[in-house]
């Protein structure tokens, strides 16, 4: 077993997978505990009403950032290794800018959009800020992607993972003295000036870590989104995977199922943990590997399967085991999703089981297949929702998006090994290792 657990060139990957895990198993600790406060302080109504308006914020800066934060994770290696530094910058600085366009003109449509239309239930205000928190969103996204394609894993992750949940929590909790309560717009607000916080200090960090300071700089925008939005209709797509869910509970349902639901979801996303942190150098490792570097990519890819596979495995069963008293946390309404959790649990484990399979489809070249698979089954995701919700309420958008991730899961590995004749699930990975004993 312990052999199947070693990976070709593991004292890199296993350097950065420790300091990301690290940040990652701290930052989701904290976030998590962020959730179950922010759930008690503004009971489940006014907890739904803050998850349905940061959603809208995190659709918006998706789309907004046109790729780009996936797109650095192949150009910024390739420019510091062919020793590019003029096209490095110029990429990071007209990444940002485009970024900035992106969001701020979604945001602004959004906006016009709301102010026409009917809200609801939901404020209109709160909406209102949480559409215009996109730009800072985008810019933290790209310059945690920037910072992790540079190696530079704890600045990438501390600010994001670890002291957004920090400072977002100690301002509302100062607010909540200072107020005696609080609520979904002001934990908004504050919010947005962590944010702001966050993109000088990542920024900064990059600064740092570049080598050559100079000014000049080369453009090539048109190569640079001739592969980033390939890259942008595919992790466009993962979102509405991500937030199909939330929006339509919201809209059928109301902003207390909307909270219970994402209670559960950020509870089955523990398991992600492991492979998260693992994702953090395996995505430049597989790029490395696949367009000329030595070493063998097959064997990589069987051996990050195992470390995708058994610990999410193993957290799956105590999430599922210990689901009641968990939800407790947020309170005594949000046990009613301990199914929903179940069910999301089971899904992710799956996917884990398919190893890193999206990879070794963004960063080979494959990229407009995978957006291609993650467009049907959004449209897939879209359609089982809407009719799981009617007919079951919450609990029937759980059942849909376990259904979705299923079928993307394995239409992706299917997909994978036809054409890089890699093979990524874990599947795979034991019988390659029964095969050598």
């Amino acid at each position: 077993m312990f052999d199947a657990l070693r990976v070709p060139s593991w004292h890199s990957l296993s350097r950065g997978a420790l300091v990301s895990f690290g940040l990652r198993v701290a930052g989701a600790g904290l976030l998590y505990g962020l959730h179950v406060v922010l759930a008690r302080w503004m009971n489940a109504g006014g907890y739904g009403t803050y998850v349905f308006a940061i959603s809208w914020t995190s659709f918006l800066a998706q789309f907004g950032k046109l790729g780009l934060p996936s797109a650095a994770l192949r150009f910024v290696p390739e420019y510091r290794t062919n020793q590019e530094p003029a096209l490095l910058r110029g990429f990071l600085q007209t990444s940002r800018g485009l970024i900035l366009a992106g969001t701020g003109g979604l945001a602004l449509l959004a906006t016009a959009v709301a102010l026409f239309v009917p809200t609801g239930d939901w404020s209109l205000a709160t909406l209102l800020v949480g559409f215009a928190l996109a730009p800072l969103m985008g810019l933290v996204s790209f310059e945690t992607e920037a910072l992790r394609a540079l190696d530079r894993y704890a600045w990438s992750y501390a600010p994001n993972y670890v002291l957004r949940p920090l400072a977002v929590g100690l301002g509302v909790g100062v607010l909540l003295w200072i107020a005696g309560t609080v609520s979904p717009l002001s934990v908004l607000l504050w919010t947005g000036v962590v944010f702001l916080m966050m993109v000088g200090l990542q920024q900064w960090g990059i600064r740092r870590t570049l080598e050559d300071r100079s000014s000049s700089s080369e453009r090539s925008p048109r190569r640079w989104l001739q592969i980033a939005l390939p890259l942008l209709l595919t992790s466009g797509f993962q979102l509405i995977l991500r937030k199909t869910d939330i929006f339509l509970i919201g809209l059928l349902v109301g902003s207390e199922e909307v909270g219970i639901y994402f209670a559960a979801l950020r509870t089955a996303q523990i398991v992600t943990f492991f492979s998260f942190a693992v994702d953090a150098v395996a995505a430049p490792e597989v790029s490395r590997l696949y367009h000329g570097d030595e070493g063998d990519l097959q064997d990589t890819v069987s051996g990050l399967a195992h470390w995708y596979f058994w610990p999410t495995l193993l957290v799956g069963l105590g999430l599922a085991f210990l689901a009641t008293p968990i939800l407790s946390l947020f309170g005594t309404a949000f046990t009613a999703g301990r199914a929903i959790l179940i069910v999301l649990v089971s899904a992710l484990v799956f996917g884990a089981a398919m190893g890193p399979q999206l990879y070794l489809l963004n960063l080979t070249g494959h990229e407009r297949s995978s957006a291609y698979i993650f467009g049907l089954c959004s449209v897939l995701n879209i359609g089982l929702n809407f009719v799981g919700i009617t007919f079951y309420g919450a609990f029937g958008a759980a059942l849909a998006t376990a259904t979705t991730l299923v079928v993307r899961s394995l239409w992706v590995r299917q997909r994978v090994v036809a054409l890089t004749g890699v093979a990524p699930s874990i599947w795979s990975a034991l019988r390659t290792d029964l095969s050598r004993t």
